[in-house]
């Protein structure tokens, strides 16, 4: 698609998800410009350009400096780091500022431009809660039930109209819980970030933890997916699964006293307000021939070595 040393711009770059994409771009070669609010401490080699999607005036700007051959956006709105779907309903009106409108502007902006091919991430929380114990694909009904993830639905609306009427190469991922080392927000995950924070012999805490099984990924996998698609041929579909791998509280816990002997958890299980579909990720599988790198235990590896570098730094 691209000649040597492509460019991409990365919207949202400078998050945990974004980050992990724009160390991925820059190690398959890629010139990598993020765009954020507040691009600070975004991996080394990346060139920073401060704006928001909610002004069309600043991704202009971005996209005449930067003269990107692909973009990627990972923005959304998180208010003050307790999770993206506790953000959007605190304060919905932001929300759909951020992750619908700011959206839209973007893609139109892109189009302008002469951009084609755009990566971005939508949620499995759009398939709303499962009927069934069977995994689903991407034909299955979407029923968001709350804020966040109607604003994702409408987002996926959005990007297949700008794939029709404008002929953007626009290919979304809806993403799993995303794990690994950097994890700095609250939400879903953060009884996983406990578990491996007061890892350590002779530690007992109590983790109160979701008592139903649930797909995760390496964030640091999704980036290699995310730089897969932006550099190869377009993939067919307008949107992707992403399940990664499947596991419990229960694996989580017994993986992480084999990580760290003497460490006892307590494990006390509750059902989460809504119990999500595990879903089946064989059309991206066909159409990519993507395959993880980390499985449970790797990703808990990397989050404990993480957390001991801060430690010792």
């Amino acid at each position: 698609m691209m000649g040597t040393s492509p460019h991409v711009l990365v919207v949202g770059g400078a998050g945990f998800v974004g980050a992990a994409a724009v160390r991925a771009l820059l190690a398959e070669g890629w010139r990598v410009t993020v765009m954020d609010p507040a691009p600070r401490g975004i991996p080394e080699g990346a060139s920073p350009v401060t704006g928001s999607i909610e002004d069309a005036d600043a991704i202009r700007a971005a996209l005449r400096a930067s003269q990107p051959d692909a973009v990627a956006c990972f923005a959304a709105f998180g208010g003050s780091g307790g999770g993206l779907s506790r953000a959007a309903e605190a304060d919905a009106e932001r929300a759909f500022a951020v992750n619908v409108l700011g959206f839209r502007r973007l893609l139109a902006e892109i189009a302008a431009a002469g951009v084609k091919r755009v990566v971005w991430t939508s949620s499995t929380v759009v398939l709303g809660a499962a009927t069934s114990e069977a995994r689903v694909d991407e034909d299955a009904p979407r029923r968001p039930l709350g804020t966040y993830a109607l604003t994702k639905t409408l987002a996926e609306d959005i990007a297949g109209f700008a794939r029709r009427v404008h002929g953007l190469e626009i290919v979304g991922l809806r993403i799993p819980l995303m794990l690994g080392p950097g994890l700095w927000y609250d939400g879903a995950a953060s009884w996983v970030k406990r578990l491996v924070a007061d890892a350590a012999p002779g530690a007992a805490p109590e983790i109160v933890a979701p008592d139903v099984a649930f797909d995760a990924m390496h964030v640091g996998d999704l980036g290699r997916l995310v730089a897969q698609l932006l550099g190869g041929p377009a993939p067919p579909a307008p949107i992707y699964h992403v399940a990664g791998f499947t596991t419990d509280a229960t694996e989580c816990t017994r993986t992480m006293v084999q990580l760290v002997p003497g460490y006892a958890p307590r494990l006390r299980m509750e059902t989460p307000a809504t119990v999500f579909p595990l879903v089946s990720e064989a059309r991206l599988v066909r159409d990519t021939g993507f395959a993880i790198r980390h499985d449970l235990a790797a990703v808990l590896r990397d989050m404990l070595d993480d957390i001991r570098r801060r430690q010792a730094a």
